[in-house]
């Protein structure tokens, strides 16, 4: 399925897989894209895991916090082991790459934020464009009820400081991901009113078309 996608005249954020791999120029195979330099921004795709979104959203400070990876090296016990900032080789893990650039930018060794490009995943082959973030900040280490080591980035959209009535789709964007992912299989892909499968939208409790938004 594909889907209309350019938000600039109120059209639809909503994009299959082979569009996302179509724009990002290869097929992201890790939820973390690392990419610093050149005209692909990193990538983080929010990914439900163990059957939970882990991304979070503060409306109060405008920042988003997407949570680091799971390590994925032979042995590991996925979510009960620590999150690593690097392998033993001493080569960085992408949670590295990342929690090095944020803290650059915090420390002013870097002039300008990594910028990210987000995309949610709604349902197998399909995606929401929730736009461009701007990394400003990461933690490493147990917060408050953890049992391991967790990395966590914070990013700022980067259409925060337009004035809101300027900001594109924002009231959509910003709804959790896992909001969207039950209204979209709540709503199997369809707007609530009529039906449409094409230029869809998504309201705080329903999908619908450009015709009924």
């Amino acid at each position: 399925m594909d889907f209309v996608t350019d938000d600039s005249d109120g059209r639809s954020l909503i994009i299959s897989a082979s569009e996302l791999q179509v724009r990002e120029g290869m097929n992201l195979q890790k939820g973390m894209n690392f990419r610093d330099g050149g005209e692909q921004l990193a990538v983080f795709l929010v990914l439900p895991r163990e059957g939970e979104y882990t991304d979070t959203w503060d409306e109060a400070q405008m920042r988003y916090g997407f949570e680091g990876h799971d390590s994925i090296a032979e042995g590991a016990a996925g979510r009960t082991d620590d999150q690593l900032l690097m392998y033993a080789s001493g080569k960085p893990t992408e949670n590295g790459k990342f929690y090095k650039a944020a803290n650059a930018y915090k420390d002013g060794m870097r002039a300008e934020p990594l910028q990210v490009q987000i995309y949610e995943k709604l349902d197998p082959g399909v995606y929401f464009d929730k736009g461009i973030f701007n990394l400003i900040d990461a933690t490493y280490g147990k917060a408050v009820g953890d049992t391991r080591k967790v990395a966590r980035f914070f990013l700022a959209p980067a259409d925060a400081a337009l004035p809101a009535e300027e900001r594109v789709a924002w009231d959509e964007r910003m709804l959790p991901a896992s909001v969207k992912a039950t209204i979209w299989r709540e709503g199997q892909g369809r707007c609530a009113i009529c039906g449409e499968q094409s230029s869809l939208h998504f309201t705080a409790t329903q999908l619908r078309c450009a015709v009924h938004r």
